[in-house]
């Protein structure tokens, strides 16, 4: 809430009340202030789930020293960050000194079928220190992952912190599994007997399109540490025998298939790299062969702030970047390939299609 007051040398100005920016100014003045100290609400969202708050809450509420004691924390320190996430909606009070969940808490549950907690938790450490480079980023325009760690964040992952990497990989492949209904249902199979996930890690799309299609065969391509965690399900069983993963780097070449699917792939590279997969698809396949992206976009202007953020992050961690439709779309005629056009999936995610002339 905010109040009016009046100064004899300046228009009405805005006096930030508790649930405001603890300035005093206009409206856009508290608003900027407000996105300028976000930080402090992620940093306590964070804190939360490294801590594994959410975890040792249960049906019932419970005291801060109940919570304290499961995730050895001092008291007296929890109970403020408690307060602070009851401010923000993640838990609710349930008396003095005592928590429950809410919906937002029990997002952040290790067992939560969304990831969230494994995703707020990559990068917990090395997050804040990138996004502390942005300035430098957008000077020298290089990835601060890289200027800082002298390494790409995969390799980071392979040789300086495996657990990292189990949390980004387990996250994402629940996010993976989250978005691939509506991935499915939007992509038209129309056609095709084989089609190949290039860097499609676990292989979460593959099930899924095997499930819909019983007709199709899938190909699942990426590297050794990808295949060697493959799903269950594509290791034995009915979809197994129409799945075949093989182990290579889509940089040199890719398996001949009919449909090539490329999700969140992309974006992590320039132009240039992207186009040379493009051309191996398209190699690879054949005229006539489709070649289906699923990234996100960022228009301009951005349809949303996460588009835009997105972008942002990219660039510190990866070095990379997302596109605009457009962006794609010449990137396709760039590699020699025929845009076809663009469809929503009811995700983040857009599905864009291209097929190789001749």
């Amino acid at each position: 809430m905010t109040s009016t007051t009046d100064r004899p040398d300046t228009v009405p100005v805005q006096v930030a009340a508790c649930d405001g920016a603890p300035v005093v100014g206009p409206p856009e003045t508290q608003r900027v202030a407000e996105l300028g100290w976000a930080m402090w609400a992620s940093a306590a969202v964070q804190a939360g789930a490294q801590l594994r708050l959410a975890d040792a809450v249960g049906e019932e509420p419970a005291t801060v020293a109940e919570i304290a004691a499961a995730v050895g924390a001092d008291e007296t320190a929890l109970n403020r960050l408690l307060r602070s996430l009851v401010a923000f909606g993640v838990f609710t009070q349930a008396g003095p000194g005592r928590y429950a969940h809410t919906a937002a808490s029990r997002a952040l549950r290790s067992d939560a079928s969304d990831g969230l907690a494994d995703i707020m938790l990559t990068g917990s450490h090395w997050g804040w220190q990138m996004w502390g480079e942005l300035a430098a980023s957008v000077r020298s325009g290089r990835c601060a992952f890289t200027e800082h760690y002298g390494k790409n964040l995969f390799s980071y992952f392979h040789e300086d912190d495996n657990r990292a990497g189990e949390l980004c990989l387990r996250g994402y492949a629940a996010q993976s599994r989250a978005m691939n209904p509506g991935v499915v249902a939007a992509l038209s199979m129309a056609g095709i007997s084989t089609f190949c996930d290039v860097g499609g890690g676990h292989g979460s799309l593959v099930a899924s399109l095997l499930e819909a299609h019983p007709q199709v065969r899938g190909v699942l391509y990426d590297r050794p540490h990808a295949i060697d965690a493959l799903l269950p399900q594509l290791r034995t069983g009915p979809l197994a025998a129409r799945c075949t993963a093989i182990v290579g780097d889509c940089a040199e070449s890719v398996p001949a298939a009919e449909l090539y699917l490329i999700r969140q792939v992309l974006h992590m590279w320039e132009d240039e790299d992207c186009e040379t997969v493009l051309r191996n698809c398209a190699r690879a396949g054949g005229p006539g062969a489709r070649i289906v992206l699923l990234e996100q976009l960022v228009e301009d202007p951005p349809e949303t702030p996460w588009d835009a953020l997105m972008d942002l992050h990219m660039l510190l961690v990866m070095g990379g970047r997302e596109r605009s439709a457009q962006q794609y779309a010449d990137m396709f005629v760039r590699a020699g390939l025929h845009p076809v056009g663009v469809t929503p999936t009811g995700t983040p995610l857009r599905l864009l299609e291209a097929v190789v002339p001749g």
